[in-house]
């Protein structure tokens, strides 16, 4: 099973910023192996987990080759097919929409947006498990705590920062579930997210409220015209924001007050591309969270060792991370990251007009991240200390420009010498509606504003 918990940060599952209760991540965690320092490729899903199904990193197509989707021998997803793999999918329609190409056999795979663990989609997936014919692999996708982590109506008058720590205990809830009614000790559990996020503590309330005080000031709410109710919200958000960034110390913590910064182009700190990786279920052995950096292409090369399947077909960037379950290591490699959506350009200035400024395109190794201007390298420079600066507070890259030329060479090195993900100059076949519909996602899960 392979359960991705979209905008689940690594500091949420492990760690000392872990307040959530999530008994059944606790127990998967303590009873498998625990990767506390993997990275994601992107912070864009769709792009993300292309690059975890192909095992890829998240490169330009310079060549203007197709990339072999699932429908060929040597893609990870078909290889698992022609082994006799039943591969089933319960994922939210947006993340297709966005250009998640991978082809599942259940009829069924996407589900709309408005559906969410508490009207019925929890209820749904565990009736999957009910005729899912053996041996299977199911991918689950759930984007409950996505801002703007959506809740009951008794739960309106939570913060975001409660709603999402409320709906991440939730999802544990559902994969307790899930977990009584599979055969722990035949079945592989893979829990991941495709990128963190930004929490704010200054983002108030979703929305109206039963309780106490709260709805006797929903009350008088409704004696006040609705164009000035959020006129009179946005200037308090306004007035939290700046009272917040006063007490706001550190370059980390004015980051983390701003819950709109998951846009196309500049997130590629850690708050975005760490997050939690749990192997955990049968031939499994517990031991010791790993602290080395490993990415997510690298969980189906494992996925495929660990059945035994051959991968000398595959042409990709991850590796095993098998030998980490057995208490072997080897040399950490660098991790390419980029916050661009792999795209036609004329593609994205259709959907995302205002979209001007360049992406990021950047490295990160088990003791620096350096990240710079997609297109001109000399252009929005980044440069952290990962060992000494953690939080990534301190940009140190006027000082090191041997390290940034080592940075450079690596990225020249990948881009030159790596698999392509997709081609970007592949025609686009989309009406006016669809567009709309991809913008009205993109707004709605806080890409674009």
């Amino acid at each position: 099973m392979f359960f991705v918990i979209d905008s689940l940060r690594a500091d949420r599952v492990y760690g000392q910023k872990k307040v959530s209760q999530i008994p059944n991540i606790e127990s998967l965690i303590k009873n498998g192996v625990y990767f506390s320092n993997a990275i994601t490729t992107n912070q864009y899903t769709a792009q993300v987990m292309q690059s975890i199904f192909s095992a890829r990193f998240p490169l330009r197509n310079t060549k203007k080759k197709l990339y072999q989707k699932s429908n060929n021998s040597t893609s990870p997803l078909s290889i698992l097919k022609n082994s006799g793999y039943a591969t089933i999918a319960t994922i939210q329609e947006d993340i297709i929409l966005h250009g998640f190409t991978e082809t599942f056999d259940n009829d069924d795979v996407a589900f709309h947006s408005q559906e969410n663990i508490y009207n019925g989609l929890g209820e749904k997936i565990l009736q999957k498990f009910d005729s899912i014919p053996e041996p299977w692999f199911y991918y689950i996708h759930l984007s409950d705590l996505h801002k703007p982590c959506e809740v009951p109506q008794k739960f309106q008058h939570l913060k975001l920062s409660e709603r999402y720590e409320h709906n991440l205990s939730e999802v544990d809830s559902l994969i307790g579930k899930i977990l009584s009614k599979i055969n722990l000790t035949e079945t592989l559990i893979i829990i991941t997210s495709d990128h963190g996020d930004y929490i704010s503590v200054a983002d108030g309330p979703r929305g109206e409220s039963n309780r106490g005080k709260v709805k006797v000031k929903n009350s008088l709410k409704k004696l006040v015209p609705k164009l000035l109710l959020i006129k009179i919200h946005l200037k308090k958000q306004k007035i939290l924001q700046q009272f917040y960034s006063i007490r706001a110390k550190t370059s980390h913590e004015k980051r983390n007050l701003d819950s709109h910064k998951m846009t196309l182009n500049n997130n590629l700190y850690d708050d975005i591309v760490h997050v939690p990786l749990i192997f955990s279920g049968a031939k499994i052995n517990s031991v010791p969270p790993i602290s080395q950096q490993i990415c997510n292409v690298d969980i189906f090369p494992t996925i495929l060792e660990y059945l035994d399947i051959p991968t000398d077909k595959l042409k990709i960037n991850g590796r095993s991370l098998l030998p980490f379950f057995h208490g072997k290591k080897y040399e950490s490699s660098p991790i390419y990251l980029t916050s661009q959506a792999i795209m036609k350009k004329l593609y994205l200035s259709i959907l995302v007009p205002e979209h001007t400024q360049s992406p990021l395109v950047g490295i990160r190794t088990e003791n620096y991240k350096y990240f710079r201007d997609y297109n001109d390298s000399k252009k929005n420079i980044h440069l952290y200390d990962l060992i000494n600066d953690p939080l990534e507070d301190e940009n140190i890259y006027k000082t090191n420009p041997t390290k940034i030329e080592e940075m450079e060479s690596i990225i020249s090195k990948i881009q030159k010498n790596y698999y392509p993900l997709l081609d970007i100059d592949i025609d686009i076949d989309i009406d006016e509606q669809q567009i709309s519909e991809i913008q009205n996602s993109l707004k709605k899960l806080g890409y674009i504003q």
